[in-house]
Parts: C-alpha cells; sequence; structure tokens
C-alpha cells in the first residue's frame, strides 16, 4: 500500500476529503488489501484548551466517552467491543485527542453504530465518573515519586509563559476540582462538527461509507469554539533554572528545555536531524558519546523533540550520581555549545538520515498506522504531497542546512534547567551552576 525508497515519494492511497454541512470533516480511503476497517475521529479538544485550575479536564473527557452512552452502559460497551474483536483507544496529545476503533470490515455497520454512539451520546455516569477521578488522582501521586516526570512538569511549567494551559501540568487540587458539569461544558465546547474530523480507511465501499458517516454524524449540531490560548514561543528569552528539592535521592535528575522550530517552519527537516545527532540517535549520539561513553557519568542520556503546528521544544533528559551533577551539568552544555561551533560532520548526517528513512515506512505497516499517520501530521500542518515526499526532504538536507538550523536554535544560553535532587546533598555544587529558583518536589510546578 505504501512504497518508498531513499529518493522516491511514498505513495499514498487516493483520499476522499469532504466537509459535511455542519462542519465535520470527512476523510476516507478506500481499499481492499486488508479486510479490516479503522475508524477514527479527531476532536480538537485537548490540554491546550483547559480552563486554569482545571488541569486534567481534557483527559477526564475523553476517558468519560468509555462510560456509558444515552442507550448502553459501560459494561455493554466493554461487551460489545469484545464482541467484535476490537477495542477503543484515546490518544490524547496537546492540541487534539484521536479516537480509534479497529474492526473486521464484517462488523462494519456495528462498528461505526458504536463508534458514533460513544462519541455523540456520551451520558457521563456518576460511577464511571467517580471511578476515573479516582484513577486520575492516583496517577498524579504515582507521578510524584517518578523523578522523570517531576523534572518534565516543572520544566513545562518554566518554558511556557504563565497563563498557557501547556505549561500547567494535573494537581490533586485541579483533579479534586472537576465536576460532572465541567466535563459536560467542556465536551459541549469542543466536542463539535466543526472541531472534528472524521477519518476511515479499509475494505469498504466510498460511497455508502459516506453515507453512514452522514446519517450518524450529520445532526450533530456546530457551535462556535471557544478560542484558544495563543502559545508565544520566545527565541530570545534567557535560560532559567529550577531546582526541586527532593530529599533522600542518590541521583540528580536533569532535564533541559528550550524553543525549537515549529512543524510549518521550512527549516523543520533540518532541526529534526540536527537533534537525531545531538542526542535523538542513542548511542550514535553526541551527548551519549561525552556524557556516557566518555564522561561514565549517566547510564542513559538523550534528546527527543515535541513539534507541533503552533510551536515546537527540544528536550535533554538525563541523571547523574549526587556527586557528579555539576560535571555533567557542565559536560552537556560544552558539548552542545562544540555542536553549535564545529557542526555536524557528513558521517553523522548520513546516519541520521538514513535511520529516519528506514523508521518511516515502518510508521505505515497497516491501515490504522496509515490514519494515525495522516491525522496527527494534517494537525501538524503537513499535506499529502508533503507526506509523500517526507524520505526525500530528509535525504535533501545537506550538512550547511543542518548546521545553521543548531547555529539558530540550539544554544546554550537560551536552556532552562530543571535539577530534581536532594539539595542539601547538592547545594555546593548548585552555587557553581549559578543563580536558580528552589522549590519542594511536593509544590504545583505553577503559582
Amino acid at each position: 500500500m505504501v512504497l518508498c525508497a531513499d529518493q522516491q515519494p511514498i505513495h499514498y492511497p487516493p483520499i476522499k476529503d469532504i466537509i459535511l454541512p455542519n462542519g465535520l470533516r470527512v476523510m476516507l480511503i478506500e481499499q481492499h488489501q486488508q479486510e479490516t476497517i479503522s475508524y477514527r475521529v479527531l476532536v480538537k479538544g485537548a490540554r491546550a484548551d483547559q480552563p486554569i485550575g482545571k488541569e486534567g479536564i481534557a483527559d477526564f473527557t475523553s476517558s468519560m466517552l468509555q462510560e456509558g452512552t444515552t442507550t448502553k452502559s459501560s459494561d455493554q460497551i466493554a461487551d460489545e467491543i469484545a464482541g467484535i474483536g476490537s477495542s477503543l483507544t484515546v490518544s490524547p496529545q496537546p492540541n487534539f485527542a484521536i479516537f480509534g476503533l479497529d474492526v473486521l470490515s464484517e462488523f462494519s455497520q456495528t462498528g461505526m453504530n458504536l463508534f458514533s454512539d460513544l462519541i455523540l451520546n456520551p451520558s457521563f455516569p456518576k460511577d464511571g465518573f467517580s471511578r476515573i477521578k479516582k484513577d486520575m488522582l492516583n496517577s498524579v501521586e504515582i507521578g510524584l515519586t517518578d523523578n522523570d516526570t517531576i523534572a518534565f512538569n516543572h520544566g513545562r511549567c518554566v518554558l511556557f509563559e504563565k497563563g498557557d494551559p501547556l505549561g500547567r501540568s494535573n494537581t490533586k487540587k485541579s483533579i479534586q476540582s472537576i465536576k460532572i458539569k465541567d466535563i459536560r461544558n467542556f465536551y459541549d465546547n469542543y466536542y463539535r462538527p466543526n472541531n472534528s474530523v472524521v477519518f476511515v480507511i479499509g475494505d469498504f465501499s466510498t460511497e455508502q461509507m459516506l453515507k453512514d458517516i452522514t446519517a450518524q454524524f450529520g445532526s450533530w449540531q456546530s457551535a462556535e469554539i471557544p478560542k484558544r490560548f495563543k502559545t508565544n514561543s520566545d527565541f530570545s528569552s534567557k535560560g532559567k533554572i529550577r531546582v526541586v528539592d527532593k530529599p533522600g535521592m542518590t541521583q540528580a535528575v536533569i532535564y533541559l528545555n528550550q524553543w525549537a522550530p515549529n512543524s510549518t517552519n521550512p527549516k523543520y527537516y533540518d532541526y529534526q536531524l540536527a537533534n537525531y545527532v545531538l542526542g535523538g540517535g542513542d548511542f550514535s549520539s553526541r551527548l551519549t558519546n561525552a556524557v556516557r561513553a566518555k564522561g561514565g557519568m549517566t547510564y542513559h542520556i538523550g534528546s527527543f523533540t515535541n513539534i507541533h503546528a503552533n510551536y515546537g521544544v527540544l528536550n535533554i533528559t538525563t541523571s547523574t550520581r549526587n556527586q557528579e551533577l555539576y560535571n555533567a551539568y557542565k559536560l552537556i552544555l560544552s558539548e552542545i555549545q562544540n555542536l553549535s561551533d564545529k557542526g555536524v560532520t557528513d558521517d553523522e548526517l548520513q546516519r541520521a538520515q538514513d535511520y529516519i528513512s528506514g523508521a518511516i515506512p515502518l510508521q505505515l505497516e497497516s491501515p490504522a498506522q496509515v490514519a494515525d499517520k495522516i491525522l496527527s501530521s494534517f494537525m501538524r500542518g503537513f499535506t499529502i504531497d508533503d507526506l509523500s515526499k517526507e524520505v526525500i526532504n530528509f535525504n535533501k538536507v545537506t550538512v550547511s542546512d543542518v548546521n545553521s538550523v543548531i547555529r539558530e536554535f540550539i544554544q546554550t544560553e537560551t536552556l532552562n534547567a530543571v535539577i530534581v535532587c536532594d539539595l542539601e546533598k547538592v547545594e555546593s555544587q548548585l552555587k557553581q551552576i549559578g543563580a536558580y529558583e528552589k522549590v519542594s518536589y511536593k509544590d504545583a510546578p505553577y503559582k
């Protein structure tokens, strides 16, 4: 279904792409290689839309859709899904959520009826609400035992400006404050046809599927969607340091972040390759070689990106023995500076291109993977033409391109740092690192 070579386009199947009168975008790919159908609904209501003080409501709402409809209980839903050999998946992202149901084509109508009922007719029952709230409160508690989670939550708060929902994480207080009426309001505000996409790929007739979707979703009422907070990527902002005190730690977690170009930036491909060389390439990366292999200061260090249509973030994370905190921190900054000063080599770029070129086809091995790839890519501003040329675009990047994007975006001066540690044990090293804000791991990351 999808073919690829280093300098050849990826051949995606043709898409029937229409807008229903109520504003619902419908995308259909008819293909009969496998007797399966993958249903997807994307809703642009997510963490980016959460009101201050109600952090967690986006995931809470999406989870509640499985707890019952106006005609079925959660047990009935579970039995029907099991009866067709499927499961409902929910993939929350910062700017949207994707709901999925994959079925054999013989269960097409059953799957469509069940899937549309879950999306359109949630009942938000009290028993399901109580169970999910308990699970989410437990998740917050567990998060306080995971030092990487603590670092990441504080890092988001340091990077995003005050008031941006993307910089705020779930707390016990925010979860406790959520009522059923809040979930209904969030659903009513964002779960609208003019804020959603229905995507179906598989063994069906396009004409009949469009009729079925229109019958099920055509009466879904559109509404004005609340305006989303505009994330401000301030590339000139100097980096800040936050120390999160957690007594008893024998290792310190170092988490760094800074703004990265978004997915609509022409330098997107250059930047992704730069990240691979820096820390995304595991054992072949610069950071692994410097801090782990040569420095012996950590078991693992790496970098990864979160790239969206409206913003991008570079993340670097590792942990090290308390006594090595200062040395590890300085070595990371030194290697980043070295990468900026001297640039990448031809061999490093080739390894990055070879890896990414090989990984892309593996994301497209099943109809369900194709559906998820297309939907998430469209939300990042890519077209089918962009996707078809993805491998080509990565392979035409030059060493000069990568070095230019490194000098422009990957700068030590704009890196934020969050260090989770036993402050008493490493305080003298922290003074060498520089001025910092001190908080307790028990505190909410934001004020």
